[in-house]
This record gives C-alpha cells, structure tokens and sequence, in this order.
C-alpha cells in the first residue's frame, strides 16, 4: 500500500500527476500483496492475489516471460482478477533480472552465468518455486492437492523443468506460447503423469514449433514432441480428437484433446500462423482456469 503526504501547500499539478502515478500502479498489479521468501540467504519476491473466501484454496501460480516482471503478467493474462472472482488465489513469481534460471545444474550456458552475474548471481529457481509452494500450503493459503503451475514464453520452459523435478506438487500445468528446452527434456523424468494444456503458434520465431533453435540459441523439443512426451506419461492409448475454436478469429485455432487419458488430458491449442503471443481472441487466462477446474493431485 502506498501513503502519499498531502500538505496544503501541494499545488493541483501535483495532486494529479500522483492520482496518475497512483492509477498506473493499480492497473499494473500493484495492489496484490508483495510478498517475500528467503531462498539460499537471498530475498525472493512474488505478488500474492486472494479471493475474499477463507482457508486453504486451489491456487495457480503464472510465471512471466523474459524481460517481463511479476506485475505484467498478473495484469496481461488477466488471472489477478479473473482467479479471485473464481475463489482461487493467484501467485506470480519474480524471476532474477525478469529471467529463470531454468537449466539442470551445471548445465548453464556461460552468457546465463554472465547475466545472473549482474542480478546477484545464478539464482536457484526450483528451489525457490519448490518453497512457494511448501510456504503457501504451510500458511494455509494454498489447498495441496489443487496446486497449479503455468508460464509464458520462458516462463512455460521453467514451468516445463519442475514439472520434470517436482511433479508431485502440481495437479496440472499450463504452458502459453512455450516449449521444452532439450537439455531439460533430455533427462527429464516425472515422478507422476500431470495434466498439460499448451497453446502455440506455428510460426512462432522466438520458441519455433517445429522445434530446433531458439531465438536465445537454446535446443527445443517440436510442439508436437512435447505433446507425445506428455501422451505417453499420461497413458493416452487413444487418437486425439481433433476440432476448430469457434467464433471469427484472426488466425485459425485448431484444438487437440487428448482425453480418455488414465493419468489425465493432453490438450493443444494450435494457433496456425501465429507468432509469439497468444491471439488477442484467446482468453488465455479463463482457457487455463476452465482446464484446471477439475483437476485435484
């Protein structure tokens, strides 16, 4: 919460320009609880939104893009205000220098190395995210069983690495605009099947869905690897059914479920044609609650 001190003296020119500064900051999330968590002797920070219901709720927990913060995402994806009105509570991480830090240990690249350097060094992002989650349970704000993981862009690939590490803590993921890292797919291993949606746009430049290198130079899984990973782990033995999102959208947006699953669905969103963001005809935040709604560890 911000105090301005007003005296009689302060002019109306700045009377406004703080009413402004003041607005901007609402709009940009700045009214959900900053919070902070101590992770390997350093402070870590997050924006905590809660429904007026009491008690242990299920929980998303969105993480934001490269060069994105906390703030932008709880706003952009609309989950500040839409998670709330649903009963659940909405958590949104701060990444070291709005990046993750999402390669297996040792694995990271030098010019990671280098970057994390200026922001107080590597940052250990699973076990930051992996003491989110215990503290949320132990403070009774979140219900353990109904714990949901979701990122953007760089955010989705770091979501991607704790569902290969710490599976067990989420009872589904959601993945927007994002991909699987080689070098965590490599080696990746879930302890239990979780639920997946994934949205992607076939000509996606940044985190391409055919696979291959990314923009930052990463090796990633195809989109449609990573669909088969998860059908596999989840125990899909049947064909996907196949439909088209109805309505008049600018881009065609094809869906893929795959739901007579005995570990739980696989579902794609397949932007045809689309870039690196999510179609503005896309509710992306109400596509991701509607997928989690029923979905209990």
């Amino acid at each position: 919460m911000f105090e301005w001190l007003w005296s009689e003296s302060k002019s109306a020119t700045t009377t406004i320009i703080l009413l402004i500064l003041a607005t901007i900051l609402s709009v940009r999330g700045a009214d959900a609880e900053p919070m902070q968590l101590i992770v390997n002797g350093q402070a870590r920070a997050f924006l905590l939104e809660r429904p007026i219901v009491q008690g242990p709720r299920p929980t998303i927990i969105m993480l934001h893009g490269a060069g994105r913060r906390a703030a932008d995402i709880a706003q952009d994806s609309g989950l500040a205000q839409l998670a709330p009105r649903e009963g659940l509570v909405a958590v949104f991480p701060e990444g070291r220098g709005s990046r993750w830090n999402f390669f297996p240990p040792g694995k990271e690249s030098a010019k990671d190395v280098q970057f994390f350097q200026q922001h107080g060094g590597l940052p250990d992002d699973v076990g930051f995210l992996k003491i989110l989650v215990a503290d949320l349970v132990r403070r009774g704000v979140s219900d353990p069983k109904r714990i949901y993981l979701s990122g953007l862009s760089l955010g989705g690939v770091m979501a991607l690495r704790m569902a290969c590490v710490d599976a067990g803590s989420f009872a589904a993921i959601g993945l927007l605009i994002s991909a699987m890292a080689e070098l965590t797919g490599a080696s990746c291993q879930p302890a239990k099947p979780l639920p997946i949606l994934m949205v992607n746009g076939t000509a996606d430049q940044m985190l391409p869905y055919a696979g291959g290198q990314s923009i930052r130079g990463d090796s990633l899984w195809s989109a449609e690897r990573l669909v088969g990973f998860f059908r596999r782990l989840n125990g899909c033995a049947e064909a996907a059914q196949q439909s088209v999102l109805p309505g008049t959208h600018p881009r065609r947006i094809e869906i893929e479920r795959s739901t007579r699953c005995s570990g739980g669905p696989v579902v794609l969103y397949r932007i045809v044609g689309g870039g690196h963001d999510v179609p503005p005809g896309l509710n992306a935040g109400q596509v991701l609650l509607d997928f989690f709604r029923d979905k209990v560890r």
